[in-house]
């Protein structure tokens, strides 16, 4: 065979190797029911409705406290985004060399008007995957004209057909945009809607198989009963049609970190910006059974950076303390394994433990500590388990040598060796841990030096917050000093930049902390419900200025 034609075939060879890997890579990613993550999407973890999503970030970057934090370079980074501009070449090449009625202003007919975006989050918690649905005759009329564009195109590919209904004849077209390598859209229409997803593993699976579930979500969205349209909104508990204003909701599951089976009562939170961001509003919503219990106001030392109120749900997490019953505890570093009589009483500390816990608990960072530190207090009902059992339960928790903390009962302190603690060693670092109990509260932060503060404000040797909210500290849903945020802020991502990233370090330095330093000069304020309710449990936001803490 000539040397040519070897050549000549082992490229091909090699090409279609590459196409098929391409091919591969681009689906292998999303595996399982939907993708890896099994999505559901009729359930989003953010929601988005905007009278413009293109005005969406200058308008933020006017609204109130906002402004204090984002720049002008916010709207310029999504104006500039790389899949905005790899979006805006492909639809050009598009009608350049098709000839189609995709015109060089359809990104703009479809960025101008009203929208709603759907986000998901990812196993790290970020909003990574999203869908947009919009009401657009002009965009509409310009993709059914796909198909044809399709059959010829290496960007633009058809990637299946999906049956609106189990009983339907008819089968709705799924296209693929490829806009990199790292990101390729999925987009549908029928009549004046259009549905655009940010992977096609949101629909189909590695198979390329359509979901059900997620046909009938795309089935909704498309149709032509605003009812149907809705399901996102019903989802978030807003009703009727989306209003003037650009309103952005975070879900339960999102704020906790994936820990709301313990924090069912917080469903949401909600901002509104209206447009222009002349005004910003901020609504919480939650569920009819909100715990009641003690404050935990009083507990907890003041002045603080940023503090919350914690609604936990104490029967569910009562459960996991059962369940934990009949684990043993790993032992700390350098600390021996308990035997099997001090199992029985650990184990036993914890049933009795699971029972004493009542009302909301609230999480609090400080200035004088670390971002990863922060100091938790939750509240007990009844009578006091004996000091065994506490004791019992402290080794449990932290097991080490127990310990009697300036008579305020039974603690225990552990040290444990991690990047970044406060406590340096030469090379290494570490954090010392601290349970503790003082009267009717429980406490504990991997610094502590804030529970022996929580303590002496317990004992009233020290402020507490409760001295700085004024009116009815127990209505207080949450609390935020913009001074100590900012430098707790500051302190904190200047000392995990190795000094060998200079670079990244003076960008820090330029963009970073004048950013900070304006939103340290906001007021500190608390978070009070207003008014009532409505329906769906959402609840305005008042936020009130904070008395001056002593420090």
């Amino acid at each position: 065979m000539n040397r040519k034609w070897i050549i000549g075939l082992g490229v091909l060879a090699l090409a279609g190797v590459a196409a098929v890997a391409t091919v591969a890579w681009q689906w292998n990613r999303f595996e399982g029911r939907i993708n890896a993550l099994g999505v559901d999407l009729r359930q989003p973890a953010a929601y988005l409705a905007t009278p413009s999503l293109s005005a969406l970030p200058r308008d933020l970057v006017k609204a109130p406290v906002l402004r204090e934090l984002l720049t002008e370079d916010f709207a310029f980074y999504y104006e500039e985004h790389e899949d905005r501009l790899g979006l805006t070449g492909a639809l050009r090449r598009i009608a350049f060399e098709h000839e189609t009625t995709l015109a060089d202003n359809l990104l703009a007919l479809a960025l101008d008007e009203p929208s709603e975006v759907a986000l998901w989050t990812d196993g790290k918690g970020a909003p990574r995957y999203w869908a947009m649905a919009m009401t657009r005759g002009t965009v509409a009329k310009a993709l059914q004209g796909l198909a044809a564009v399709a059959a010829k195109d290496k960007q633009l590919t058809l990637i299946g057909e999906i049956k609106t209904s189990p009983l339907s004849f008819s089968s709705q077209p799924v296209y693929a945009l490829q806009l990199s390598s790292r990101r390729t859209l999925a987009i549908a229409s029928r009549g004046n809607r259009v549905v655009v997803l940010s992977d096609p593993g949101l629909l189909f699976d590695s198979a390329r198989q359509p979901d059900a579930q997620a046909a009938q979500v795309l089935d909704q969205l498309l149709s032509g009963d605003s009812g149907a349209q809705a399901l996102w909104r019903q989802h978030v508990g807003l009703s009727g049609t989306p209003g003037p204003a650009h309103t952005l909701v975070a879900g339960g599951p999102m704020l906790s970190f994936g820990y709301q089976h313990f924090f069912p009562s917080l469903q949401a939170l909600r901002v509104e910006v209206t447009p222009g961001g002349q005004s910003l509003r901020s609504f919480v919503r939650r569920s009819a059974g909100a715990p009641a219990g003690t404050a935990p106001w009083p507990a907890l030392p003041a002045p603080a950076a940023a503090c919350a109120l914690l609604p936990v749900d104490w029967a569910r997490a009562k459960a996991v303390l059962s369940d934990s019953a009949a684990v043993p505890a790993t032992p700390a570093s350098g600390a021996s394994a308990p035997d099997a009589a001090a199992l029985a009483a650990q184990r036993s500390a914890l049933a009795a433990m699971a029972e004493a816990f009542d009302g909301p608990a609230a999480i609090c960072w400080y200035e004088r500590s670390q971002l990863h530190t922060p100091l938790l207090v939750a509240h007990a009902k009844g009578p006091l388990p004996a000091p065994a059992v506490l004791e019992n339960f402290s080794k449990w928790w932290l097991p080490t040598e127990a310990e009697e903390a300036d008579g305020a009962g039974p603690g225990t302190r552990a040290k444990i060796s991690a990047p970044y603690g406060a406590m340096r060693e030469g090379e290494s670092s570490a954090y010392l841990a601290r349970f503790a109990r003082a009267g009717d509260w429980w406490l504990f932060s991997p610094d502590a030096e804030l529970v022996d503060q929580a303590q002496a404000a317990i004992a009233r040797r020290y402020p507490s917050l409760a001295e700085t909210l004024g009116g009815d500290p127990a209505a207080t849903l949450a609390l935020v000093a913009p001074g100590q945020v900012a430098e707790l802020l500051k302190r904190e991502a200047l000392g995990v930049i190795p000094v060998q990233q200079a670079g990244f370090r003076q960008a820090a330095e330029n963009q970073l902390l004048p950013r900070l330093a304006s939103f340290g000069k906001l007021p500190a304020v608390r978070a009070l419900p207003q008014g009532a309710a409505d329906a769906q449990g959402w609840q305005a936001l008042d936020w009130q200025p904070l008395k001056a803490a002593a420090r």
